[in-house]
């Protein structure tokens, strides 16, 4: 279980600021003549989301929120011209002083005021500059693509008829002028451009109304006429879907389910930026839809259920229940999964939920039958809740089910994990297209890479206090030819791929690489440096490597273990210093707002009569709340920027930066580095890059493993290696610093034209007590099928057992010189199981794919696959091969049915064979010392 998305800032602040509350209320009497906040009707009917937040907030907070403002001690109202202005109307210099902030202030100064940004600010008869200034905040607002908020934005500026009027005017002005439409002003000019930014903001967003589109006519009427950029690419309006509704297509439907809705085809590849982006969500929803709706359908059939309760896949006698206190419990402690225990095997329930990770998406249905169907994402559960089988858990959908409380349930988990899909699915909803980074390379295929933007011809920079440019490196680089060739290719494109086989010194690259980033950050003005990786251990090592250059560094995401590393875990430099008053407001505006929305759907809830109009009452109400706690989610990430502005480095796995890329977007961050970049879903590249980005290094090996899918239904391939096999330029590294030169070329030339070893490797002694230093002992014991569709080989199991044994008491090594790998879970269990107890817990045994990245002294590999249908699975596939082969520093050491898989076909196998014969590398027994 992964730690609290709720204790952070916010819930750790919020008690003091409670107190401090309530003792100001004591100590002060309110004055009679106090103002209280009253909610306005935007114009066009629609209540705004901010002032009705103020209304739940009075009600619900056991003060007013009046109170709570007054000891922020904000800003007092701002003049116009000397006059006061009036309590709801923002003046000119309010206007102005908000456009001279970033952004993300300027979000914080505009709602964090009980003044309304969508009510009064604009009369019939106000001037061009304060309309022109009220559109300009607008869409700088809208440019943060504020997750929860921005709806918000967007239909309350669609709904100013005010505004829209004064631009209706304005256009038919001009096109009733002889000129043909050319504008008088560089203020007409700004507005009239900022206009049609927000109108086919709002059109994708699917919130436009009437009057919106009729400005959109005219502006095409307008088009030919003028040159002018602010009636330019129409076009969209024409083409482009709107985006109401994209974002929850992630979610599966009761007709999915029941396969009753066929899931479309395709779209052809296309170098069109939106049509590109509709492809890339599309592959995403079918990669992790696939394998759920094969698992219902499973389901369905009514076969293996007890099996399937048995390995816990399958949880009948599941409930949802609320918490009575709800009123007064924090968002993570509002709604509870309680699951019975297995035969009242306590013990067996609390490992499994404790296994679920938050983010996690959770089906829960009446009857295999599917009839109906809820769907619950996994929060931060406390360990009191956790120890009585209770999960924290939001409702997120519910098809075909009014009353969802107290009532037997079945439920299981979505095979593949949901979170970091959701998060790159809602950003690929609503991201802007028309500041799409890098889509010259991504979508529209040129080949010839420009410099970064930051980095201009001829600029000084320096590494380790040395001053160079890029045409004249330093001389004592810590680099080998190719190393120094991609190190100077790095700074010179803004669009760069390293490909790295194994142990050639990727990971070396990359330190020194973001190391010179870092010391030349300030004066290039990138920001901090991002740098992702797939897995967790690569990350931790990245960082370890990293930090003797600099501790100005966050980790996100899961806790390090490390001690040298722990100390930059977000979660341990948590400040609520640091929050700006404003955010502080808003975020308690918000949460007020949440729980206000959370009543209404509780009432909804016990009042349900069973209706179609009752439930899509209910329906419309679970929406909105879903809508609130995006808000809350925006508002910690908006802290989080607060925390990240100031460091030099900021490093994470994609899983969590797919949680952060509005983090991105708030920092403007310019330069981002993948490791591992080869396994990462092309989906899971774009959602990291923002219209701020300038610079991405991708380095990798598209020779080892390819991304991880959910569905053999969607291509691995990854922006890696599909960008590089179209032809981009890209540099590779050719000398490795890891395995002993026999082991090395077994690679060669069956996965790597060549790869050099370097003088370092060639001096290894020997490996202790072992004949040679690397085998393949030839077999034709059978494999077996375990329940969970994996597969183990218990002759092979224990033949590594014995030998693992050998190498720690014979031989003399350490327990962690030595590693044991095999393609399959099951045999990992297979292996752990044969190992003598007192090495169960000291010996590292792993699966294959999840040794990427790392390396041993001695590998012992297991193939498991031996059988009569010459049937071998992942050995089929020449990336998972390259990684098993390639792991060990000293010793190799292989068991597996060589001769079946030289019979499978595949060429790989008989090119590996050849060598081992060259070698006389193959028996039947491992090569122990006899003297032993």
């Amino acid at each position: 279980m992964s730690g609290s998305e709720d204790d952070d800032w916010f819930n750790q602040d919020e008690d003091e600021l409670v107190q401090g509350l309530e003792h100001k209320v004591k100590q002060q009497e309110l004055k009679e003549n106090e103002e209280h906040i009253e909610y306005h009707a935007p114009e066009g009917g629609m209540s705004c989301a901010f002032n009705f937040a103020l209304i739940g907030a009075n009600a619900l907070c056991p003060f007013s929120v009046g109170d709570y403002l007054q000891q922020l001690n904000l800003e007092a109202s701002a003049t116009d011209g000397g006059s006061k202005v009036a309590a709801d109307r923002f003046a000119l210099t309010d206007f102005t002083k908000g456009l001279k902030m970033s952004p993300i202030d300027m979000f914080l100064y505009f709602f964090s005021e009980d003044r309304d940004l969508f009510v009064n600010q604009l009369a019939a008869n106000d001037s061009l500059k304060r309309v022109s200034l009220f559109v300009e905040v607008l869409k700088s607002l809208c440019q943060l693509e504020l997750c929860g908020f921005d709806d918000v934005l967007l239909s309350c500026f669609a709904r100013q008829s005010v505004l829209l009027e004064k631009v209706k005017r304005l256009l038919l002005t001009l096109l009733a002028k002889a000129s043909g439409g050319k504008c008088d002003a560089e203020s007409e000019q700004m507005l009239l451009g900022n206009m049609k930014w927000l109108l086919l903001r709002a059109h994708r967003q699917g919130v436009l109304g009437h009057g919106g589109y009729e400005l959109v006519e005219l502006y095409k009427q307008l088009a030919p006429l003028s040159k002018s950029e602010a009636f330019g690419g129409l076009e969209p309006f024409d083409g482009t879907q709107s985006a109401k509704g994209v974002k929850g297509e992630i979610y599966p439907t009761l007709d999915q389910c029941l396969g009753k809705e066929v899931t479309k085809e395709n779209p052809p590849v296309s170098n069109n930026v939106e049509e590109y982006v509709r492809k890339q969500r599309q592959l995403l929803r079918q990669d992790f839809q696939a394998p759920l709706l094969e698992f219902v359908q499973r389901l369905r059939s009514g076969d293996d259920i007890k099996a399937l309760e048995c390995q816990g896949l399958l949880w009948p006698g599941t409930t949802l229940v609320l918490n009575p206190e709800f009123a007064e419990s924090q968002r993570h402690s509002l709604v509870f999964m309680k699951l019975e225990s297995p035969e009242d095997n306590k013990k067996i329930l609390i490992n499994y939920i404790k296994n679920i990770k938050s983010g996690a998406l959770l089906c829960l249905t009446t009857s295999l039958d599917f009839g109906d169907l809820i769907l619950v994402s996994v929060g931060y559960t406390d360990t009191h809740r956790l120890q009585k089988g209770c999960l924290s858990v939001e409702i997120v959908r519910q098809h075909n089910i009014g009353k969802i409380y107290d009532r037997p349930l079945i439920m299981f988990q979505t095979p593949v994990f949901f979170e970091p899909y959701l998060r790159v699915h809602n950003y690929l909803s609503t991201c802007s297209t028309e500041q799409f980074a890098m889509r010259r390379y991504i979508v529209e295929g040129e080949t010839e890479i420009q410099p970064p933007a930051y980095i201009k011809p001829g600029t000084k920079l320096s590494f380790n206090a040395k001053p160079f440019t890029l045409k004249s490196l330093p001389k004592d680089l810590p680099f080998n030819d190719r190393q120094q060739t991609a190190f100077t290719d790095a700074l010179q494109r803004e669009f760069c791929i390293i490909q790295g086989p194994p142990g050639t010194g990727k990971t070396h690259l990359s330190v020194e690489l973001v190391n010179c980033l870092i010391q030349n950050a300030k004066a290039l003005g990138t920001g901090p440096i991002i740098v992702l990786t797939y897995t967790n251990d690569s990350l931790d090592k990245f960082l370890v490597k990293i930090s003797r250059y600099t501790k100005e560094v966050l980790r996100f995401g899961s806790q390090s273990r490390d001690p040298q590393i722990a100390k930059f875990n977000v979660r341990s430099m948590v400040n609520p210093e640091l929050v700006p008053p404003r955010l502080k407001r808003i975020w308690w505006v918000v949460n007020c707002e949440y729980k206000d929305k959370f009543q209404r759907l509780q009432d909804l809830y016990t009042n349900f009569d069973g209706s179609e109009e009752s439930y899509q009452e209910t329906l419309v109400a679970q929406h909105e709340l879903q809508q609130v706690a995006e808000r809350i989610e925006t508002l910690r990430t908006v802290f989080q920027y607060y925390l990240a502005r100031n460091k030099d480095l900021l490093v994470m796995t994609t899983t969590c930066a797919a949680r952060l890329n509005f983090l991105f977007r708030l920092l403007q961050a310019k330069c981002v580095v993948f490791e591992e970049a080869a396994e990462i879903q092309e989906a899971h590249i774009l959602a990291c890059l923002t219209p701020h980005t300038e610079h991405v290094i991708l380095v990798g090996d598209h020779k080892q493993l390819q991304p991880f899918s959910g569905s053999n239904q969607v291509p691995q391939v990854s922006l890696f290696e599909r960008l590089i096999v179209g032809g981009l330029p890209f540099t590779l590294l050719n000398t490795q610093y890891r395995m002993r030169p026999c082991i090395a070329e077994l690679l060669v030339p069956s996965i790597y034209d060549t790869l050099l070893s370097s003088d370092s490797v060639k001096a290894y002694e020997d490996v202790r007590h072992m004949e040679q230093n690397f085998f393949f002992v030839q077999h034709s014991q059978p494999e077996k099928q375990s329940t969970d569709m994996s597969f183990e080989n218990l002759y092979e199991a224990e033949q590594m057992a014995k030998l693992a044994v050998f190498l720690v008491e014979k031989s003399r090594y350490q327990l962690s010189d030595i590693v044991i790998l095999t393609p399959y879970n099951a045999q990992v269990e297979c292996i752990m199981k044969k190992l003598p107890k007192k090495y169960r817990t000291s010996v590292q045994v792993a699966s294959v794919d999840s040794f990427q990245g790392l390396e041993a002294n001695i590998v012992l590999l297991s193939l498991v696959r031996s059988n009569s249908s010459g049937q071998i699975g992942f050995l089929r596939q020449p990336n998972r091969v390259c990684v098993a082969l390639s792991r060990a520093r000293w010793g190799l050491y292989i068991i597996g049915n060589l001769e079946m898989l030289q019979q499978s076909g595949q060429k790989l196998w008989k090119t590996i064979a050849n060598h081992l014969e060259e070698n006389a590398a193959i028996g039947d027994a491992f090569p122990t010392a006899s003297s032993v």
